[in-house]
């Protein structure tokens, strides 16, 4: 396929924004981008139009969109009780349809807000075995590039956790085969819900498959002090200990981390999904990403399952970092599109695939119509960041295929699907 663009903003090394080019994708692969536009049956138009790099959602839950709209009678004063009061009761209460249902609308609405990779982590005990298999399944049904894994806790025994690790395990080493464009990793909900052993279990297994690991690190205060309590130090340097970092490390959130415990973290390679609209809605803090920057840490972004417009969620950071600040002029938002694109498909260990447009990789797209404005190279990435959104998304593109094009709706996801989605959220409202 070929794909005229009236601006083409790459993200690569030196951030080029290109005008009146066409791109030209072979067998999925870029291999050409060359001035002009060009005519055909094969050819996919955006030359009035912005397209930008297929976006990466560098960490999510799917198993958070049945709770949108739920009843539920809580009032939760801090991020432990949210946790305890609202996520513990819905990941216990899902069933293997809720693991594949979940996985299908949220595939779904990430294809039409530009989304073309992503990295989920999905929590259900009572889904064991075999939950992981049952979210694979759903996203199977579009070509979305995919990350999985299961959120081992150790919050009620260390059996339970390594019944999780063992879900990884299994979903890596036997069924991960089975899929296009699924990947298999391993996750620990947190420190503080885990034990040494089960750390030390997640990275022996890890090192020996070569997979990441990822954590939720210092989302919330309850992170560290129970640290302290437990291990005598802060979680980065408890981890330490443990041989964490002997692993391939994500590390999502880090609100609450030190200086010294960024440094750390940049002595070990370890990347940041940043999460800021997850963090404002949870009222945990601002991560320090600007010394985490400078410490050499690479930061993508996340919805955390929050907010699936992955515009939203890059206005969030924005608007977060100015007000630590203290300055409109405190953040530079071009930035925020850095995360969502290159920087989260280096968190997540693919940026030799996707998270720019260059020859080489692979042919994923994310088209806008920005609306009646002048869009300007020098100006356009700011555009992007501050005034669009999903509405504004046209096709969306993965190996050269347009899997979502406004009106026609999403490759692999009918309209039964979604009735069904929403019959089993409001059969887990019930269960809740």
């Amino acid at each position: 396929m070929e794909l005229n663009a009236g601006i083409l903003v790459t993200m690569n090394e030196t951030s080029d924004v290109l005008e009146d080019v066409h791109v030209v994708v072979e067998d999925g692969e870029i291999v050409e981008i060359n001035d002009g536009f060009v005519s055909g049956d094969d050819v996919v138009d955006a030359s009035d139009e912005v397209v930008i790099p297929g976006l990466v959602n560098s960490h999510t839950h799917m198993y958070s969109l049945p709770i949108r709209g739920a009843p539920l009678d809580v009032n939760p004063q801090s991020f432990y009780e949210n946790l305890t009061d609202i996520w513990w009761r819905v990941d216990e209460a899902f069933t293997m349809q809720d693991a594949r249902l979940s996985a299908v609308g949220s595939v779904k609405e990430m294809l039409e807000g530009g989304v073309t990779t992503f990295c989920d982590n999905y929590s259900g005990p009572n889904t064991l075995p075999g939950g992981l298999e049952a979210v694979a399944e759903g996203v199977s049904q579009t070509p979305i590039r995919a990350m999985l894994s299961f959120e081992a806790t150790a919050r009620n025994s260390v059996e339970e956790a390594t019944e999780g690790i063992d879900e990884n395990d299994r979903f890596i080493n036997k069924k991960e085969s089975e899929y296009e464009n699924i990947e298999g990793h391993y996750c620990l909900h947190t420190l503080f819900t885990n034990t040494e052993k089960t750390v030390e279990d997640t990275v022996d297994r890890a090192v020996r498959d070569d997979r990441p690991i990822q954590l939720h690190l210092e989302e919330g205060l309850v992170d560290v002090h129970e640290s302290i309590k437990n291990h005598g130090k802060r979680p980065v340097h408890a981890l330490d200990d443990m041989g964490f970092f002997d692993a391939d490390v994500i590390a999502a959130h880090g609100v609450h981390a030190t200086e010294e415990e960024i440094e750390v973290l940049a002595e070990n390679d370890v990347r940041l999904a940043h999460n800021p609209y997850s963090n404002t809605n949870n009222a945990v803090g601002i991560a320090d990403v600007e010394t985490m920057e400078e410490k050499g840490l690479t930061i993508g972004i996340g919805d955390d399952g929050w907010d699936p417009d992955m515009f939203e969620t890059m206005r969030s950071a924005v608007g977060i970092h100015k007000l630590k600040n203290k300055n409109p002029s405190g953040f530079d938002a071009a930035k925020a599109l850095e995360w969502a694109t290159i920087g989260s498909a280096t968190v997540l260990g693919m940026e030799d695939e996707v998270g720019s447009i260059e020859t080489g990789k692979r042919g994923d797209f994310t088209v806008l119509d920005l609306g009646p404005n002048p869009v300007l190279p020098e100006s356009v990435a700011y555009y992007v960041v501050n005034a669009a959104s999903e509405k504004d998304v046209t096709k969306t593109v993965i190996d050269g295929e347009v899997v979502y094009e406004e009106g026609n709706g999403v490759t692999g996801v009918s309209d039964a699907d979604l009735r069904a989605v929403g019959e089993a959220s409001q059969e887990l409202w019930e269960r809740l």
